[in-house]
């Protein structure tokens, strides 16, 4: 399985989606159409949607800004770019951070049943470890406060 995470800007997870981890990581994308999630999201370049799909999460109030390589053909904006410089890194340390707190490259073979329980489980342990943190006045992303929090 694999976990795909959205954040809000404050750091909180406000949406998971477990796939079959044989799927390309596009599709955790794609299974934001069966959801009422709208936003904006700030992906890497595997969440690049193909043109049909891409029409329907827009449809959807989903809009994608996705790195790019360096030979392919389309190119951000030296704007988009900067901004994809600077909150990417971020963005990553927040999916380390959540790696770290669960174990989360770890996945043990349980039922859907299991799986969607964990999720949502770890998902609600992390926002109430940020809050803790926030109210303890210790750092908001540290590790070991995750960890004693959770």
């Amino acid at each position: 399985m694999r976990e795909h995470l959205i954040f809000t800007q404050k750091g909180n997870i406000a949406f998971v989606q477990q796939i079959p981890g044989n799927r390309h990581d596009v599709q955790g994308l794609y299974a934001l159409l069966k959801t009422a999630f709208t936003g904006s999201l700030i992906a890497d370049n595997a969440y690049w949607p193909n043109s049909r799909q891409r029409s329907q999460l827009e449809k959807q109030g989903i809009r994608v800004t996705a790195t790019t390589r360096s030979n392919w053909k389309f190119q951000h904006p030296p704007k988009i770019k900067k901004l994809l410089k600077t909150q990417r890194p971020k963005i990553e340390r927040r999916i380390g951070l959540y790696n770290r707190q669960f174990n989360a490259q770890r996945t043990l073979c349980r039922s859907r049943k299991h799986y969607e329980a964990r999720r949502w489980i770890k998902a609600l342990a992390h926002n109430t470890s940020r809050r803790i943190n926030v109210q303890a006045h210790l750092p908001q992303e540290s590790v070991a406060h995750f960890h004693r929090a959770a």
